[in-house]
């Protein structure tokens, strides 16, 4: 077995069997909350971390894309380049405690006013936590960067349980109990990745934080991008259909999220490895026969989600929670359409091609934003996740034209059937109820991908094989 991908899969194993235990038990949080919250709760409290989410990258810069990216190069020092890092973190602070003054004397969002030390303490972590996990990446610290996953979401369903179910405090509690295990995951790090030892205030090394904002800031849009599809319709659905609409859009996010939670284990080890192999004599293989196998992945298990989309709703979704099931299926699409353009972004950093990254980010932004503001006011909240739906694979085919090399002419048409027939079974999921329809597709999709599920197969087990020995 190559040792690329004995590495990839290693990391992925690695992350996988740390992690998913913890990530199971953060889904099976939702019924509690969906209980015990209401709506409106659910929707305010939403605004409030995607409020966070999205000034983020804007506030600082998107300073942790460049810690992972330069921590991973021989040539530098990582505590001149942690240290630069954690200069832009820290400096964000106080323009977000100016920000949250001015929300709470002009009062521009009511909803979140009582939440407003929540949202500071929430941001304060939430960024600290992003820097360490980006460091952790970049100095290929796995090991560190699953065991603080496991903290994190360990104790953030013990804290939900707590103060949710015993001591009852409601949306107050949700927010402490999301706060504590952000900031227990940082702590972890902290001490773990020695961070007091070489972490330096003093640092001017003006050439290399130069470089360091060359290759970050143009970034920021590709930051952006993420949120505006994951995250701006909901702002949208709020103005025009009101708080506790958002609250459904928002719940509904949790079953496309299994998606996203299987993606986001790949592509933790996959940034590692894009950027080691982008040197690689074979790498064009290597990269083509990795997305054919993360995209046959996905789309299987989109679909059999798609399929059961109504049971797992009626498990997870409580009370007036269940009439989100309906905005799942193209949530689920648009899911597979962004784990396939997050595929090809650590590709474009290895290679420093930031500006088509930018140009596919400000496009697929723009196309969602005009299509959920015109769909929404139309036809509801469906016309936010339609919008989604349709905005995602915009900003991948700009970057697949950018890397015209990564796949071929038969790999790229059979991705494009399997991504067509998603579609064609989310829109008989919401509007039919055929399932007999449903279950032919999948067989179909079995059959476009019966090559690369046999060498998946042969290949997973010849790594097996290799590290038994």
């Amino acid at each position: 077995m190559n040792s690329k991908y004995k590495t990839l899969f290693k990391n992925v194993g690695l992350l996988t069997i740390s992690n998913l235990s913890s990530k199971i038990l953060v889904f099976l949080l939702v019924p509690l909350y969906t209980s015990v919250l209401t709506t409106e709760e659910y929707g305010t409290y939403d605004l409030v971390v995607t409020s966070i989410q999205l000034v983020f990258p804007i506030l600082t810069l998107n300073i942790v894309d460049a810690v992972m990216r330069f921590s991973m190069r021989q040539d530098l020092a990582v505590e001149k380049i942690a240290s630069i890092g954690m200069g832009f973190i820290l400096k964000s602070i106080p323009v977000v405690i100016a920000l949250l003054l001015v929300i709470y004397k002009f009062n521009i969002f009511p909803q979140i006013t009582p939440f407003m030390w929540f949202a500071f303490f929430y941001y304060l972590f939430y960024v600290l936590n992003q820097y360490f996990i980006q460091l952790a990446k970049g100095c290929e610290k796995v090991k560190d960067m699953a065991i603080a996953g496991i903290i994190s979401t360990a104790t953030m369903v013990a804290f939900n349980v707590i103060f949710l179910l015993v001591i009852k405090l409601g949306l107050f509690g949700f927010f402490l109990a999301n706060t504590l295990s952000q900031a227990l995951s940082v702590f972890y790090f902290a001490i773990r990745l020695k961070i007091f030892n070489f972490v330096k205030f003093n640092v001017k090394d003006k050439a290399l934080k130069k470089e360091m904002l060359q290759y970050c800031v143009p970034l920021i849009t590709v930051a952006l991008s993420w949120w505006v599809n994951s995250s701006a319709s909901k702002y949208i659905v709020s103005a025009i259909c009101g708080v506790a609409a958002n609250g459904l859009l928002s719940v509904a996010y949790k079953i496309p999220n299994i998606i996203s939670m299987i993606q986001g284990l790949f592509m933790q080890a996959w940034q590692i490895s894009a950027i080691k192999e982008n040197k690689s004599k074979d790498a064009k293989k290597f990269y083509s026969d990795t997305f054919t196998f993360m995209n046959m992945a996905l789309v299987i298990a989109c679909s059999a989600l798609i399929l059961f989309n109504k049971l797992v709703a009626k498990l997870l979704f409580a009370n007036e929670f269940y009439d989100a099931w309906k905005f799942v299926p193209f949530l689920m699409v648009a899911s597979v359409f962004n784990a396939a353009t997050g595929y090809l972004g650590p590709i474009l950093a290895a290679e420093n091609k930031t500006k088509p990254m930018a140009k596919s980010a400000i496009y697929s932004a723009v196309v969602n934003i005009v299509l959920a503001s015109v769909l929404v006011y139309f036809i509801g909240v469906q016309g936010a996740t339609i919008a989604t739906m349709i905005a995602s694979p915009v900003s991948y085919f700009i970057r697949h034209k950018a890397l015209g090399f990564i796949l071929d002419n038969k790999t790229h048409k059979c991705s494009i059937i399997s991504w067509g027939l998603l579609v064609l079974q989310a829109v008989v999921a919401i509007y039919t109820d055929w399932y007999i329809i449903q279950v032919v597709i999948i067989v179909v999709m079995i059959i476009v991908y019966s090559k690369q599920i046999k060498t998946l197969t042969e290949k997973v087990l010849s790594v097996f094989k290799s590290i038994k020995k």
